[in-house]
């Protein structure tokens, strides 16, 4: 449309320079301080992000009680047909869900394995337990549940002011699309995390540093990589104020603030285990201890796969699942800084976030046959590469073929992981 009204224009006898149209890579400016929602393109603010993320954690919640539901269908030989809802609920009962309501009901000391799981989580658990009908575990999927629900109004607002209610409607729905989607749901940390990460990445951008420091020191207490928001911090602000020394205040003091729950828990583990760093020792429990170049990690892998004997065993579908999406997180990530679909350089940040958030898996990697495991549940915290996604969304090609692949594997990883078998 603006093509052909400046074709109009020129062809009446209107000589003067029409404006450039808007291009795919046009860059939104960072809005002013205190402008809340007045930025908000046509999505109706928060008010629309509410309601458009309603939609979409509904969606998502159907598509994983529907294919729990028949979950046991290709099993009909060797099991019954789940009789209860209690049943049918505690076929998500599952790996490190395990641990987060151990922790949430005797505390670390029951068992110093879970050490490696940070306090957050378990603790929102424990507080849930004693108002929600039914057990722990019941509270912790309850827990999550909701937090998916704040995780998705909060990235698709993000992602409004940066890019417009269209990009952000794909965003969010090709993140709850994606194959590992579903642990956005699952009683994991995943979900609350996601919630406060970006949470904290929003009031950056808006310039409350002091609710930014908050959140960010919340999510440090529930997942070790919410420690790196405050590097995010300190970036953004001085990006802000073009890096310039005459142009800081007291408020970027609030960056102090951001590892506050890691601090916590290290406070915690000395006063408890005798080493503030014994979340850390746990992690060898794991098969997580060491650490290797990024780079390392990913000839590691590679080397793994083309020498493997059988192509397609789980544990190699597993180092090519991780491999590629390694890959292509980085490649996206790249893709979110420079080229056609970049998000512009206000956007830095959230670029760097997401980068140092993936490297955590390549340099302590398992030790293990599969070092990247759980790599792509992880590429959940990207949100830039989901926002590279909705932008290539435009096109109708790409949007049908990325929902064509990222649904129906999602419904197999759900699939695997009701019936107890390690998914990430």
């Amino acid at each position: 449309m603006p093509e052909a009204i400046a074709g109009d224009a020129v062809a009446a006898g209107d000589h003067t320079a029409a404006p450039d149209p808007p291009t795919l890579d046009s860059r939104v400016p960072d809005p002013p301080a205190g402008t809340a929602d007045r930025d908000a393109r046509g999505s109706g603010g928060w008010r629309g992000s509410l309601l458009f993320g309603l939609w979409t954690w509904l969606g998502g919640l159907l598509a994983c009680v529907l294919v729990t539901a028949v979950a046991w269908l290709p099993f009909e030989q060797l099991r019954d047909a789940p009789r209860t809802l209690g049943e049918v609920l505690d076929n998500w009962h599952r790996w490190d869900t395990t641990w987060y309501v151990i922790i949430a009901q005797s505390g670390y000391r029951y068992d110093p394995r879970g050490a490696a799981f940070f306090p957050l989580y378990p603790l929102l658990v424990r507080g849930a337990d004693r108002l929600v009908p039914g057990d722990a575990f019941v509270a912790a999927l309850v827990v999550a549940v909701l937090t998916c629900y704040a995780a998705l109004v909060v990235i698709h607002r993000l992602t409004d002011e940066i890019l417009g209610a269209e990009v952000a409607r794909r965003t969010i729905f090709y993140l709850l699309a994606f194959p590992t989607g579903f642990f956005l749901i699952a009683a994991y940390n995943e979900s609350l995390f996601l919630a406060l990460a970006v949470g904290s990445l929003y009031c950056m951008r808006r310039r409350v540093w002091w609710l930014a420091a908050v959140l960010a020191g919340l999510a440090s207490g529930t997942r070790l990589a919410g420690a790196l928001l405050a590097v995010v911090f300190v970036y953004e602000y001085l990006r802000q104020r073009g890096f310039s020394p005459r142009r800081i205040r007291p408020d970027l003091l609030w960056a102090g603030l951001a590892p506050a729950g890691l601090v916590a828990y290290a406070w915690y583990c000395a006063r408890t285990f005798g080493d503030p760093l014994y979340f850390q020792a746990a992690q060898g429990v794991w098969s997580r201890s060491g650490f290797s170049a990024p780079w390392t990690t990913l000839i590691d892998v590679t080397r793994m796969i083309v020498h493997a004997p059988v192509l397609l065993s789980p544990t190699e579908i597993r180092n090519i699942i991780n491999l590629g999406t390694a890959l292509a997180v980085l490649a996206l990530l790249y893709l979110a800084l420079d080229g056609r679909w970049r998000l512009g350089r206000e956007q830095s940040y959230l670029v760097l976030f997401a980068a140092m958030d993936i490297a955590l898996p390549l340099l302590s990697p398992l030790r293990t046959d599969y070092p990247l495991s759980s790599l792509w549940r992880f590429a959940l915290e990207c949100v830039p590469v989901f926002m590279v996604l909705a932008r290539m969304g435009r096109n109708q090609t790409f949007d049908r073929l990325y929902l064509m692949a990222a649904l129906p594997v999602q419904g197999v990883m759900i699939l695997t992981f009701v019936q107890n078998q390690f998914v990430a």
